[in-house]
């Protein structure tokens, strides 16, 4: 038989779990759907998917708080209640609020020295609230729970406003989420005249030719390279992909001139050598990873498949996964600063390290390794149309996760040199395969290959020198990883080109990719940039290379942040022939394209 006193505790934990949604919304629908829909060219489950395996976990959570409030006798439970109220508040100030800028979360480390004054901020703000929910509960619980419910309520519209902004994508999210079957046409090369262009993400020139010199296979790797020549001067134009495979596409030059999407709709679409190549007959096969599938997309092709993430393992794996990964960018968001280093776990993140093993960890490395095996294991040449494949890898970028037998590592390895020539000498083992399969199908000697990066791997170049920049000199000199970013891989095999590795010093730049192309191909040529066949080594060059500070948000922005000019006149790897510029603030006027 039930008292009023049993009724009235029931009441308790019905009102303490109610009070818990706030938070628990907070941490995991609000705040996730925001950096979901903020960033959905990084996810390939959908966010419904997300939501379906976090619902358990809040449930549990909220009957957990259900049940303490109905064991707490009646102050404690105002307390109680009240802390409650405070804690999604201070979950939503924290989340949308003191959300402290930390660089790009892609595999590197962050300096934890660097604004200490966040963490107090951040502590004396979380126990200031805390000590007026213990202590002043009976005279502001109220207020602080009616502000509450209202920032739940401000917080709920919101959600759903955004969700009908953005239900077409997400709808299309939700309809193609983890389908992983590649179209069989992806394995078909042409019988006669294939243009295979690897744009292997991240690998440094620098590495590739220590690779190929000092290596134990790097005798084997020449020789295979049969027809290619090395490009050790080459050198990239932005530090990261998303302005270099314009460049590298066109020609095209992006100096804060006009919105980026309209420079993407241009230099990857309307003057792009895929565009040129298409209009010539040929077939254009797109394998790029799934986070840049929507700049690809703007190039015209007869496949586009976007590389999942998730391609070395299981759907369900990648499910638990992806979701897992989503709430630790989440608790990283939402925690204070003292503890972010402990959710961020050395690069390792809270979440993900208890969720993963090494067989399902995010890892586009494996995903894409994965896929480059499946493109030469079932590869044919059948097609009777000319074929530009294009395949974009993360064979060599960040985070760097192999040891040296090219397994996983255990964890993510900081990136210096070691680690990265590990990395990049796994990923071109398998580039080397691809060629060799070409050869045994009989498409190499006719075929005109590309093998390049779109930027170097951050780590400072071997033959770096000139004056280096350190933070104890006040003179503003350039510094060792722009030099890196700036040293992108380049070898070319022309279409019947014969003899081991040969290795060319001409000056070679990234706008000079397109014209080169069609210059070997026989396409209508009328790009920025010189073919370099017409560069002949010693030639005097001026070649430039736009560094910025790179942050996610700008994947959708109209504009970068300012772009600094480097005019590079001798080579890339001597700091001397680093001299600044222009900058080009956002929209700025008189910023020439």
């Amino acid at each position: 038989m039930t008292t009023p006193r049993t009724h009235l505790h029931v009441a308790q934990g019905a009102v303490a779990a109610l009070l818990s949604i706030m938070p628990l919304a907070m941490v995991f629908l609000f705040i996730p759907f925001a950096l979901y829909v903020g960033n959905l060219n990084e996810f390939t489950v959908s966010f419904q998917m997300i939501t379906g395996l976090y619902l358990p976990l809040a449930t549990v959570l909220a009957g957990i708080v259900g049940l303490v409030g109905i064991l707490l006798p009646a102050r404690a439970y105002a307390r109680f209640t009240t802390l409650l109220a405070v804690t999604g508040i201070l979950v939503w100030l924290q989340g949308n609020i003191l959300v402290w800028d930390y660089g790009l979360l892609d595999g590197r480390s962050i300096d934890w020295s660097i604004g200490p004054w966040r963490g107090w901020l951040d502590l004396s703000l979380w126990i200031s609230a805390v000590v007026v929910a213990l202590f002043a509960s009976r005279a502001l619980g109220r207020r602080i729970m009616y502000f509450a419910i209202a920032i739940f309520c401000m917080q709920l519209t919101l959600f759903a406003y955004t969700w009908l902004a953005h239900q077409q994508q997400l709808d299309a999210k939700a309809s193609n989420a983890l389908a992983v079957a590649e179209p069989e046409s992806l394995y078909r090369f042409s019988a006669t005249k294939n243009i295979v262009h690897i744009i292997a993400d991240g690998f440094q020139s620098d590495i590739f030719e220590e690779i190929i010199n000092q290596s134990t296979e790097g005798t084997r790797y020449s020789s295979i390279l049969d027809g290619f020549v090395f490009f050790p001067e080459h050198m990239g134009a932005f530090p990261y992909t998303h302005m270099s495979l314009p460049a590298i596409m066109s020609g095209l030059i992006y100096r804060n001139h006009v919105p980026i999407p309209e420079h993407l709709d241009t230099a990857m679409g309307e003057e792009s050598i895929l565009r040129v190549a298409r209009d010539a007959g040929y077939d254009i096969d797109m394998m790029v990873p799934a986070s840049l599938a929507y700049m690809y997309k703007r190039a015209p092709s007869t496949h586009l498949y976007s590389i999942p993430n998730q391609h070395h393992v299981s759907i369900r794996e990648y499910e638990t996964y992806d979701s897992a990964r989503l709430l630790d960018l989440v608790l990283f968001r939402v925690v204070p600063h003292f503890l972010k280093r402990h959710i961020y776990n050395d690069q390792l993140w809270l979440v993900q390290s208890i969720m993963s093993d090494s067989g399902y960890m995010r890892l586009s490395f494996f995903s894409h390794i994965a896929f480059l095996r499946n493109l030469y294991e079932n590869m044919t040449a059948d097609r009777e149309r000319p074929v530009y494949k294009l395949l974009h890898l993360m064979l060599s970028h960040n985070p760097m996760v192999t040891n040296n037998d090219c397994e996983y590592a255990g964890r993510v390895l900081p990136t210096v040199r070691a680690t990265v020539m590990a990395q990049a000498g796994c990923g071109l083992a398998e580039v080397i395969k691809l060629l060799e399969k070409m050869k045994q199908l009989g498409i190499y000697d006719d075929a005109t290959i590309i093998l390049m990066a779109d930027h170097g791997a951050w780590v400072p170049p071997s033959r770096l020198s000139g004056e280096i920049a350190s933070d104890d000199k006040k003179i503003k000199i350039v510094n060792p990883s722009i030099v890196a970013l700036a040293a992108p891989l380049l070898a070319i095999k022309e279409a019947g080109a014969k003899g081991t590795l040969r290795v060319s010093q001409v000056p070679s730049w990234i706008p000079d990719i397109a014209p080169t192309i069609a210059s070997i191909t026989g396409l209508p040529e009328s790009f920025p940039g010189t073919s370099i066949l017409d560069l002949v080594p010693g030639i005097s060059r001026e070649r430039r290379f736009f560094h910025y500070q790179y942050s996610r948000g700008e994947w959708t922005a109209d504009y970068l942040s300012p772009i600094d000019e480097y005019i590079i006149k001798g080579s890339v790897f001597n700091s001397g022939s680093w001299h600044e510029n222009a900058t080009y603030a956002p929209g700025g006027k008189g910023n020439d394209g």
